[in-house]
């Protein structure tokens, strides 16, 4: 085996379940959110005309409270997901090579090629190594034992199908 170019280790916190679910959910639910809020600005709408036009107050009430919800549930549908695993605590090594990367924990030992792995999206804290739409592996950049980010990043850019770079929000 060739040697390891670059070495990391990552303990999930609830910071990086919370930082995951988040971008995951909004990057799937990219459309879903986009016509729920058109439909529930509209519901918002038709019950602030009716209320205008002396419709039912209950009417009104329930077009208005649905359109909010339609408007706003979208965006924190990943808080059950998350609120299920925020405090496992897991422990990773990964080891990248020129041609793969092996991920190490307590349960497994995983080892994916490049040529596999679907994209990597980089936050400003963490890359987020997608096997597939729904699995990915998380790798803390402070975590780089060996070799720094930039380092990765320069390893995995055009060996991965998408490289999308992400600034996490503060």
């Amino acid at each position: 085996m060739r040697d390891v170019i670059i070495k990391a280790k990552t303990t999930t916190s609830p910071k990086l379940y919370r930082d995951f679910f988040k971008m995951y959910y909004k990057e799937k639910t990219k459309t879903l959110t986009f016509v729920t809020t058109v439909i529930g600005a509209c519901l918002t709408a038709t019950g602030i005309w009716s209320y205008i036009n002396r419709a039912s107050i209950i009417t009104c009430a329930i077009l208005i409270a649905g359109g909010v919800m339609l408007m706003i549930y979208p965006r924190f549908a990943y808080k059950r997901p998350y609120n299920s695993v925020k405090n496992n605590v897991i422990t990773t090594s990964f080891e990248f090579y020129g041609d793969r990367m092996i991920e190490i924990n307590d349960a497994s030992r995983e080892e994916y090629l490049y040529s596999e792995l679907l994209k990597i999206c980089e936050t400003e804290d963490y890359f987020y190594i997608y096997h597939t739409p729904e699995n990915a592996s998380v790798v803390d950049k402070q975590g780089i034992k060996k070799g720094t980010p930039e380092e990765l990043k320069a390893l995995l850019n055009g060996k991965v199908e998408y490289t999308v770079k992400r600034t996490a929000k503060k």
